[in-house]
């Protein structure tokens, strides 16, 4: 039996709807999409927007009149019933979609499926944000009028919910419009938006922080300051050429960069002038001298030594320069160490083109060390890339005593060793010569730690229960420089570092989870294998395919 739309009267009204059911139908959806733009895009337009969707649903009721015996034929027809198979499974899936969203919602539960588990708080985050001792206030001020306020609130409530369900508890937050809400902002002395105020009523301390870019460490530096954890002062040396804090050039060889990544961590950091104060402040925590180009003088590097030799604790950078060396040869003697004549070239692991440029993989990393505890500052990290290194070597007399089984009381520990395709090269090329090179494999990067002076003459044991000193020895200063410190894991190295020599574990590895280009940087092995890859094994694979396509075809 035929099927057929209402019969026709009135000189054929069915017959002329017929006929402009496709122009109707195509009018209805222009309507309904052009209402529904509207409406999410511009709600100031929803007075028309509104018409506009029942305009287009009355254009689409006459279309589908119009069109009545041709849609039951489609639907009833086997096509038809397939179609309807699709749109139940369709629906189906959505339907499942929205109730795994909707109780992820109710739960507080997030997937992070991103390679670099950005949005993901990191484990050493978490186990800091459960051992805090007391209660955190977050107080966020935010213009409801403005996006980019509201955008704000929505990242700093993602990290304040996650935080809040690792800490147990002890953390709750409010946002509050300061014009709306005028008090308020007054009371807290706020005085622009956005910005987040924690307060810790059982320390009475408070900190903020504003502008409009977050990170995981910016906020747990906030919580960790008002609950009462003491904050480090990292003092750089400066006056004898070291690279300065204060330069900030995205392309410049300062350590600006390195220094924000540690007011990030926490730390307060401060500039030295040994001549001005004739010593080091009674409140560091940490010096760091990188890459002098002077050496200091006699008075004080006397004061360095005598600071370092009673508990102190410091990070050493060198680069390939001659004056570095030398400017720095007195602090190394002073506890058994020197360098070796000439930069470090290895031709199995740098980047490919320069065999100057170390690209070390992970499996050069000394993680299980004694000193560094399993590892705790390359364990973490990825390939790092070091541009011009030196490498060490214990004096030879504390070798010599090492060698004999005499006490000595200095432990060295390697954080980073080169191939054994390595030289230590004098020349400004790259050929290692025979008799005047050293073949490696060499340690550009080291731990040492101390109970006494070398240079004293010592020759009582190292003693592990009270150590002195302790050191961070790197053979490289560009790497931490504002050029290369967002290179590969160079940012994590220079970071992690510090956090170990200042005990401050559970901020290791703890860095913002950012969307960063990560190239892909390869030794010159690596690239010969890629290069003659693409040259031969694949042309000759097509070649092969097209060989058996052609035999069977014959």
């Amino acid at each position: 039996m035929a099927v057929s739309g209402p019969p026709s009267s009135g000189g054929g009204i069915w017959d002329r709807l017929r006929g402009w059911s496709l122009l109707l139908a195509a009018l209805g959806g222009i309507g309904a999409l052009g209402g529904l733009l509207l409406v999410v895009w511009a709600p100031e337009l929803r007075p028309f927007a509104v018409p506009t969707l029942i305009a287009a649903g009355v254009l689409l009721a006459l279309a589908a009149a119009g069109s009545a015996g041709y849609l039951i034929r489609a639907v009833s027809g086997r096509r038809g019933r397939l179609s309807w198979v699709t749109l139940g499974s369709a629906t189906a899936a959505l339907a499942i979609v929205i109730a795994l969203n909707v109780i992820a919602s109710a739960t507080d539960a997030s997937w992070d499926l991103t390679a670099t588990r950005q949005f993901e708080l990191s484990p050493q985050t978490e186990q800091a944000l459960t051992a805090i001792p007391a209660d955190v206030t977050v107080t966020g001020f935010i213009v409801t009028t403005d996006p980019d306020d509201l955008r704000y609130q929505g990242a700093a409530e993602g990290y304040l919910r996650q935080f809040a369900r690792h800490i147990g508890g002890k953390l709750s937050y409010r946002f509050v419009d300061p014009e709306l809400e005028p008090a308020t902002a007054r009371e807290f002395g706020v005085v622009s938006a956005p910005a987040l105020l924690f307060t810790a009523p059982a320390t009475g301390l408070r900190t903020s922080v504003g502008g409009r870019a977050l990170s995981e460490q910016q906020l747990l530096t906030a919580v960790l300051t008002v609950t009462g954890v003491r904050q480090h002062a990292v003092y750089f040396l400066t006056g004898h050429g070291e690279r300065s804090i204060a330069d900030l050039r995205a392309d410049g060889s300062g350590l600006g960069l390195a220094a924000a990544g540690l007011r990030a961590d926490g730390y307060r950091v401060e500039s030295l002038m040994l001549s001005d104060i004739g010593g080091v402040p009674a409140d560091a925590s940490l010096l760091v001298v990188a890459a002098p180009r002077q050496p200091p003088t006699n008075v004080e590097e006397q004061a360095l030594i005598r600071w370092l030799a009673d508990g102190g604790r410091a990070l050493f950078m060198l680069d390939t320069s001659a004056a570095t060396r030398d400017a720095m040869s007195g602090l190394l003697a002073a506890w058994g160490l020197e360098t070796i004549p000439g930069a470090l070239v290895d031709r199995e692991r740098s980047a490919a083109g320069d065999t100057r440029t170390l690209a070390v993989q992970r499996d050069q990393y000394a993680g299980q060390t004694s000193v560094t505890e399993g590892g705790a500052i390359v364990e973490p990290l990825g390939p790092t890339l070091f541009p011009g290194a030196v490498g060490f070597r214990p004096l030879e007399s504390v070798a010599s005593s090492i060698e004999r089984g005499d006490p000595v009381p200095v432990r060295f520990e390697p954080l980073v060793t080169t191939s054994r395709d390595s030289w230590a090269v004098e020349a400004a090329g790259d050929t290692p010569v025979d008799g005047r090179d050293v073949p490696g494999p060499h340690t550009p990067h080291l731990i040492l730690q101390a109970s006494a002076l070398v240079s004293g003459g010592s020759s009582e044991p190292f003693d592990a229960a009270s150590v002195r000193t302790t050191l961070a020895v790197l053979g490289d200063a560009d790497f931490a420089s504002n050029r290369h410190f967002h290179n590969l894991s160079n940012a994590d190295f220079f970071l992690n570092t510090v956090n170990w020599l200042l005990e401050d574990a559970a901020l290791i590895s703890v860095r913002a989870r950012q969307e960063v280009f990560r190239p892909l940087v390869l030794t010159i092995p690596e690239y010969n294998l890629v290069r003659y890859l693409s040259w031969f094994l694949l042309p000759a694979l097509i070649a092969a395919a097209g060989v058996v396509v052609w035999w069977r075809r014959r």
